[in-house]
């Protein structure tokens, strides 16, 4: 098999420092945490998916934030954008799926090894309120403009110029973007070290 360019840990480090940097940057879970997994592996030298078509996936997830458009209700942006990376590793197309129904399987026990488990065990839900509850003490509805800079104050999520050390905590590797990033990435890399990934990929 070929060899990747850095290793597999330093990799992960690199997704949890990416998942950090992006989100002071563009501040959303889905957004930030697939294009830290993304540039990291790239930064490895495995290509998931070209720059252009990561830009394109990065607008459609940033609607995906907030566990849907900030309405807290949906999944954690953190296991979407990283779910997501899986699967297109995974590469299970329809052409495969209508071979072979059974490889959607392989795809479900990967993500449910390495990041669904996870976030049941560090989360106790998948969910962004209740992710939110364990993380802030708090849910909180993004969509109502006072309780959204409540949050921006209290959560650690606010104008980077504001932050402090008492106040970081989406600047620290404990931020769920920077853990989801992590997860996603080892778990990417443990399926094409098995040489489970049939997606579009290219090693660098």
């Amino acid at each position: 098999m070929p060899a990747l360019k850095k290793t597999k840990e330093d990799i992960i480090e690199k997704a949890g420092e990416l998942g950090v940097e992006y989100e002071s940057k563009y501040m959303g879970c889905a957004q930030c945490t697939f294009s830290a997994v993304v540039d990291a592996l790239r930064w490895g030298g495995f290509e998931l998916l070209p720059r252009d078509l990561e830009e394109r996936l990065f607008s459609g997830l940033t609607l995906l934030s907030g566990g849907a458009a900030m309405t807290g209700d949906g999944s954690c942006g953190g296991i979407t954008g990283g779910v997501l990376a899986l699967g297109m590793a995974m590469g299970i197309s329809r052409e495969r799926q209508e071979e072979d129904r059974s490889t959607r399987r392989a795809g479900y026990a990967a993500a449910w090894k390495g990041i669904v488990d996870k976030y049941y065990e560090k989360y106790n839900s998948l969910l962004c309120k209740d992710v939110q509850r364990k993380r802030f003490g708090k849910a909180y509805n993004l969509r109502v403009p006072e309780i959204s800079e409540e949050f921006l104050r209290t959560s650690g999520v606010f104008d980077i110029r504001e932050r402090t050390p008492d106040r970081s905590v989406c600047l620290t590797p404990e931020c769920t973007i920077a853990i989801a990033a992590r997860w996603a990435v080892e778990c990417v890399l443990d399926e094409f070290e098995k040489g489970n990934l049939k997606g579009q990929f290219r090693l660098l």
